[in-house]
């Protein structure tokens, strides 16, 4: 990929004073207070050619080192290698725990790191604040040849006022594994995209046909909800309603709503959901067991799980469909890693070569070759399965309803399901407290 155009002289002196370290080469100008006479210097200059200064190499910090992904330092380190005679990049791991503290802290203090790790889709608390760069001139420049090397879906995450502040490196978002076997038993195609209809249809084969389960999906309150904030998504894209469910102002008692609860109360009464009765309270690790065994034939999980799902389903090959859609239109939930770089940064172009070098099509074939979705649409993959995440991804939608307020959250994470699914509560009782606290959130 083509570089953004290089600083000038001053630029590249005042950052090695300021923020840069000089590495390798010898010094300029001259070394003693002597001055040569003329004579001695048209001797100099006809008997030897002129001294050349190597250029300094700058000192760029890499806050993007991801160790739980098994890309993430073969990829720091081959950036490294790539720009190993003109940079000296520094690796730091991030500190998922306090990562924007560090980042804020980094900022304030005007010596932040070069580039930083964060989620395209929140970085609304530093568009507000003007603390990160506009890339749109870069992402735009000969004809937006970087530009086009993204997921546009992913891309437009990191936009905020008209302007890309951050661009992703991959996406993550909920997908449904495939137990090969038992859909091949059950005489069921293995879907490309299907609706909530043809799922339960094949639940239902699935049933008949076979002694597995047709679908497992962990109790955690960021995994359950998955079930109602999709089919929410869904429905409201199909609706056109999905700013006005993001803003809250979409009525709890909205049939939206109603459609969801009564699919789910469905899949729950059916025994589609494993393991029946029980279903609501198995936790993620024993809904991936029971796939991995057998006894299941779908499996609700992120998409960036899918180079361990597939090594650790040793029985069988394993696939992915999308979400089922309750809605005319497929929505899933879900967002990107990504990248952004301070706006206080002292050497912006330094900094985006960096970035654009790390976002190349060699460096994220790493990512995707131990199975983890890039965002580069350049990059090519063998593995079916994360080839079929790369296309889904077109399908994440991170504005939702859900994250209109902490209320909102808290409820479809422990209520909106249990209460009518388990508790027995009727779908209005249900439906009336979501209002409720929609309202309050509204007029808090």
């Amino acid at each position: 990929m083509r570089s953004v155009k290089k600083t000038g002289v001053l630029g590249s002196m005042l950052l090695a004073a300021i923020l840069l370290v000089t590495a390798c080469g010898g010094k300029g100008g001259n070394a003693g207070s002597a001055i040569p006479s003329a004579e001695s210097s048209a001797e100099a200059s006809s008997s030897t050619p002129a001294a050349t200064t190597p250029a300094a190499k700058k000192n760029i910090k890499f806050y993007g080192k991801i160790v739980e992904y098994t890309s993430g330092e073969k990829m720091v380190s081959e950036l490294q290698e790539q720009l190993k005679d003109k940079y000296n990049i520094e690796g730091i791991q991030v500190d998922w725990a306090n990562l924007e503290k560090i980042i804020k802290t980094g900022i304030a203090s005007n010596t932040p790191a070069d580039i930083y790790q964060f989620w395209p889709q929140n970085m609304k608390t530093f568009a507000d604040a003007n603390q990160a760069l506009d890339l749109t001139p870069y992402l735009e420049a000969d004809n937006g040849a970087w530009k086009q090397t993204f997921n546009p879906t992913l891309l437009e995450l990191g936009k905020f006022d008209g302007k890309y502040i951050a661009v992703p490196l991959g996406s993550n978002f909920s997908v449904i594994y495939v137990n090969n076997a038992i859909f091949e038993k059950a005489g069921i195609p293995v879907p490309t995209k299907w609706t909530w209809e043809e799922f339960i249809a094949a639940s239902k084969t699935i049933k008949e046909k076979t002694d597995a389960y047709p679908f497992a999906i962990g109790k955690e309150k960021d995994i359950q909800p998955w079930l109602a904030r999709n089919g929410i998504l869904s429905l409201g894209k199909s609706e056109g309603k999905l700013e006005d469910l993001a803003a809250g102002k979409v009525p709890g008692t909205d049939p939206i709503f109603s459609k969801v609860l009564s699919n789910i109360k469905a899949l729950y009464d059916n025994q589609y959901w494993y393991p029946g009765k029980g279903a609501l309270t198995v936790s993620r690790d024993e809904a991936k067991s029971a796939f991995y065994q057998g006894k299941v034939a779908m499996l609700a999980e992120v998409s960036a799980n899918a180079g361990g799902i597939i090594a650790d389903a040793k029985d069988f090959e394993v696939s992915v469909a999308s979400w089922p859609s309750m809605g005319a239109e497929n929505a899933v939930l879900g967002g990107a890693d990504g990248l952004f770089i301070p706006a206080n940064v002292t050497d912006k172009d330094a900094a985006v070569e960096v970035l654009k070098t790390y976002l190349n099509e060699s460096i994220q074939k790493i990512h995707a070759d131990e199975g983890y979705a890039a965002a580069n649409v350049n990059v090519k993959v063998s593995d079916p399965v994360i080839q079929r995440i790369m296309e889904l991804s077109a399908d994440v939608q991170a504005k939702e309803f859900y994250n209109f307020g902490p209320k909102i959250a808290a409820f479809f994470e422990q209520e909106f399901i249990p209460n009518h699914v388990l508790v027995g509560q009727s779908e209005a009782s249900v439906l009336d407290k979501l209002e409720k606290v929609r309202l309050d959130t509204l007029n808090k």
